[in-house]
């Protein structure tokens, strides 16, 4: 009776273990193989739409312009063309496969064609690394165990070399999955090799996986017997070829020994601690913590795999102290009634096998090793994220398809649990397909790109505002300096792309080439720049005044600098970067110096100004610019960049009035234009002031409508609880910190603010104590009541008890100004309005009117705050309020013109030092872009 027939039936005779060992899986159906096809199906879309993202990769225009150069002189280079620093300098280039293939493609198809090509060979390189697998593998078991280590894979699925390196990767682990039973496919491996050795230096991964299978299986019982010795010279055969493959390259041993150079420069403590994918995974988690969801699912990845050791180590243990007769079949593999000689046969051949043996879950050095070899690769630099998820994701797989398999023997007999073993079928792969379902929709609908914050899209083509094609244009043009500094390498690879070798850049992104002293010299360059030191230029006279482009997103310090240098000058200025040459180049000064203020007075044609999210872009970079130039020139040199952003926010305002990312640009560039007093400055407790109080009572109801569009925007809630410490507003402020303290922090930045702010929160929580005793009984203690509330910071409390202390038609025109003001204080202009035109009959009806006019100013509502402050004039033409409060307006409006004419006035009834200083720069500043009001009608 076969161990496997159930005590109370008659035995089955089976026709063969194999045949045994296949009836006791779960179903294998038409059925269940068609719903597992479309598993494997979903699970490559799902890869393909990983890698359907637009280009933004700082490598790829260098590498572009290397495989045209091979194509049109048909050798590869050996020296460097591109840098005027190392120029000369030997130059292995083992990328030409690559840099030729995508150098036709582009040719063809453009970008979109690139991304397509690449999704394609990822593809095809999961579909060979997914299918490498026993026949009895439970595909779902597989799937499920590669799932996460596909979406670290996708992080990495650029146009670049390695995504060559992964088909080639994913090559040798299928053949050497099945070379044990079928040597001769060993013999791809050399020609994979030749290819590989040409593409990238991580070709060196060819002959690491052979060795680690031939480890494998040098270490398993019998290895070395008499029936093994064909297997071994045929491998033998195919790995000393594979070995001499990697000399098959145009630099021959130099190039063979590349990888050597390659390691001495990626493990370059300056560039690890530098350049964010050498950097090592532990000092990502000590600058950040696990905020990241790329990190977390690069350690879910690395923890699965290792559990797939683990678990099933444990199992093995556990059957073999409470084994069942199915669970020594697990254990020890299935019966067979076969000769003893055949059974010595069969052993000998299956003991090296690096495929598991039929029967059983086994612990293999193969997979142990590159486990282990490549969580430690990824460990160091996050950039062998591709190949850990490739090499990891398949080795989980492999465990746990083995392992599902090994499980089902240990199930009853199928006879006995019909019902049972279709439910072992049918609920994995509801299950997988679930998972995998729910993964495209993450991908799909963005939300996955934005939990990562990584700023992807859906796209074939280019990232929209990554490369500044227009800029970089710009500064190869005739008259322009031959030489090029830029502190984004993607940059430099882009001159590099349009104008090299004829014109040259300081550096680029190939570090092997850069060396440690001249990255050094790089960076000092930065740092100085961005510091303001006077190195900066010296260093930029030393290598030939180049022309200089500054991205503004991350550069906007030393675009600050240069901008307020006397030295030179900005000639461009776009969404994307700024461009700067010397002041001794004459006619490139004279022909396109940029004028910052006309920009504002008198605005491009509309088809010129950015839309969409180019203007979304335009602003972020022009509020980075500008905050770095208040830090270094002070308020005055950041007005015109403030009053460019500002127009750039209200255009984001009139697509979408609800835009948090429009109001709180808003709120950005007047804290720029108006810096926050460095020492709390209680203004609510005096009287209301334009000049010094305007600015901030903007910014405080923008950013309070931006917190109504996103509540929990980081930078709303950290600004405005900022605002309100500044100016003493304690009540207002404390709800702000106790939002902001909720929040999830995404960097070791904001962290440290929460952290700081925590402290602040206790203190002021204490500070203000319980809740206040708010009852009077006569005027006396009314206003005392009021003085305690406003020593405290509650400026809500106290006009809510001077609102309920009497009523609105019987209140004095001071009780009315002084609660109005704190409304205004408070961010609510619509309130403080509602009170000031409240009054039937004010003793000053055209300062009644100038405070309504600010309200309308404090929301933006242009028109109405200038009819208001007209009526104003009309009423007391010696209103200083209403001729400063119209002349701000006009200037903001761009009305050169009428903001002379309005500040010109205001200068000459200022009451005090303070306003006629306020006006007289507002009219110096306006003054040279003055027009007839005529001509500057709109």
């Amino acid at each position: 009776m076969s161990s496997e027939s159930p005590p109370v039936k008659k035995p089955r005779k089976l026709a063969s273990p194999r045949a045994a060992e296949s009836t006791k899986l779960a179903p294998s159906t038409p059925g269940f193989r068609l719903v597992d096809g479309l598993l494997l199906i979903g699970f490559l879309a799902l890869t393909f739409l990983l890698g359907a993202f637009p280009l933004k990769d700082t490598d790829f225009w260098w590498h572009l312009k290397a495989g045209d150069q091979i194509r049109q002189t048909g050798s590869v280079p050996i020296v460097d063309t591109y840098t005027f620093t190392v120029a000369g300098k030997p130059w292995i280039d083992l990328h030409w496969i690559f840099q030729v293939a995508i150098s036709l493609i582009y040719e063809r198809g453009g970008v979109p064609a690139l991304t397509l090509a690449k999704c394609v060979v990822t593809t095809l390189s999961v579909f060979l690394l997914v299918t490498a697998k026993r026949r009895e593998w439970p595909l779902w078991a597989m799937l499920i165990g590669w799932l996460p280590a596909l979406l670290v894979l996708g992080g990495r699925m650029y146009v670049r070399p390695e995504t060559l390196t992964l088909l080639y990767l994913s090559v040798f682990l299928a053949v050497l999955f099945r070379v044990d039973r079928r040597p001769m496919l060993a013999f791809l491996l050399p020609l994979v090799q030749i290819a590989w050795v040409n593409t990238q230096g991580l070709f060196v991964f060819g002959p690491i996986l052979l060795g680690a299978a031939l480890i494998d299986a040098a270490t398993r019982p019998g290895a070395f017997s008499q029936g093994r010795k064909s297997w071994w010279l045929k491998m033998g055969a195919a790995s000393l070829l594979t070995g001499i493959a990697c000399l098959v390259n145009p630099y021959g041993l130099t190039g063979a020994l590349y990888p050597l150079q390659l390691a001495q420069t990626m493990g370059n403590p300056i560039f690890r601690n530098t350049i964010a994918e050498l950097t090592p995974i532990p000092l990502f988690i000590q600058r950040d913590g696990l905020s990241s969801l790329p990190l977390r699912l690069h350690l879910l990845t690395m923890i699965l795999g290792a559990l797939s050791f683990l678990l099933p180590i444990v199992w093995l243990g556990f059957t073999r102290l409470w084994p069942t007769d199915r669970g020594r079949v697990a254990i020890e593999g299935p019966p067979a009634k076969i000769s003893s000689a055949k059974k010595t046969k069969t052993r000998k051949s299956n003991a090296n096998a690096f495929a598991p043996p039929q029967a059983r879950w086994h612990l293999s050095a193969f997979r142990l090793l590159l486990f282990g070899a490549f969580s430690w690769l990824s460990w160091q630099a996050t950039r062998n994220s591709h190949q850990f998820a490739a090499v990891v994701g398949t080795i989980t797989a492999w465990n746990f398809g083995e392992w599902a398999w090994a499980l089902s023997r240990r199930s009853p007999e199928p006879e006995e649990a019909d019902n049972a073993r279709s439910s072992r079928g049918v609920v994995p792969r509801i299950v997988t397909a679930a998972m995998i379902g729910v993964s495209i929709l993450w991908v799909a609908s963005g939300s996955f790109y934005a939990q990562a914050r990584e700023g992807r899209t859906i796209g074939l083509g280019e990232q929209p505002l990554w490369y500044p094609h227009e800029a970089i244009k710009f500064s190869g043009q005739p008259g322009m300096p031959e030489r090029f500094v830029s502190f984004h390498i993607g940059h430099a690879s882009l001159y590099v792309y349009h104008f090299a070798p004829e014109r040259k850049v300081f550096a680029d992104a190939r570090l092997e080439l850069m060396g440690e002293a001249l990255y050094r010299r790089y960076l000092d360059l930065q740092k100085s720049l961005d510091g303001d030191t006077p190195e900066w230029s010296r260093e930029l006279d030393e290598i030939g005044r180049p022309v200089v482009l500054v991205d503004l997103e991350h550069e906007a310090k030393a675009a600050a600098t240069l901008l307020t240098s006397r030295d030179w000058r900005c000639v461009w200025l776009d969404p994307v970067a700024a461009v700067f040459v010397h002041a001794s180049y004459d006619e490139v000064v004279r022909t396109h110096q940029v004028d910052l203020v006309a920009r504002h007075f008198h605005p491009e044609p509309k088809d010129k100004v950015p839309t969409g999210n180019a203007l979304l872009v335009s602003a972020k970079g022009l509020r980075n610019l500008a905050s770095s130039v208040v830090g270094i020139g002070g308020p005055e040199r950041g007005r015109a960049l403030a009053l460019i952003g500002m127009d750039q926010a209200r255009m984001l305002l009139e697509i979408d009035p609800q835009s948090a990312e429009g109001w709180k640009l808003l709120a950005q560039f007047e804290v720029i234009r108006d810096p926050l007093p460095n020492v709390p400055l209680a203004r609510f407790r005096q009287p209301f002031d334009a000049v010094f109080d305007l600015s901030t009572l903007r910014a405080i109801y923008q950013l309070k409508r931006a917190r109504e569009a996103s509540p929990d925007d980081f930078l709303s809630l950290l600004l405005l609880q900022t605002i309100f410490e500044k100016r003493g507003m304690t009540e207002a402020q404390l709800p702000l910190l106790d939002a902001f303290l909720k929040l999830s922090p995404i960097s070791s930045m904001q962290s440290r603010q929460q952290a700081e702010k925590a402290m602040i929160r206790d203190a002021l929580r204490a500070k203000l104590g319980s809740t206040p005793d708010t009852r009077w009984g006569n005027l006396n203690e009314l206003g005392q009541v009021v003085n305690v509330l406003l020593s405290e910071g509650r400026v809500g409390t106290a006009a809510e008890v001077l609102e309920r202390a009497s009523a609105s038609e019987t209140r004095t025109w001071e009780e009315t100004d002084r609660i109005a003001t704190f409304r205004l204080h408070l961010g609510e202009p619509a309130r403080a309005r509602a009170l000031w035109q409240g009054m039937a009959a004010p003793p000053k009806p055209a300062l009644r009117e100038a405070r309504v006019a600010l309200t309308h100013l404090v929301e933006g509502s242009f028109e109405a705050a200038r009819e208001s402050f007209r009526a104003a004039i009309s009423i007391d033409p010696n209103l200083f309020e209403a001729y400063y409060g119209l002349a701000v307006l006009e200037q903001d409006s761009g009305r050169a013109a009428e903001a002379l004419e309005a500040g010109r006035k205001a200068a000459i009834l200022a009451p005090n030092d303070i306003s006629r200083s306020a006006a007289q720069s507002l009219v110096a500043f306006v003054t040279p872009y003055a027009r007839s009001p005529i001509a500057v009608e709109r």
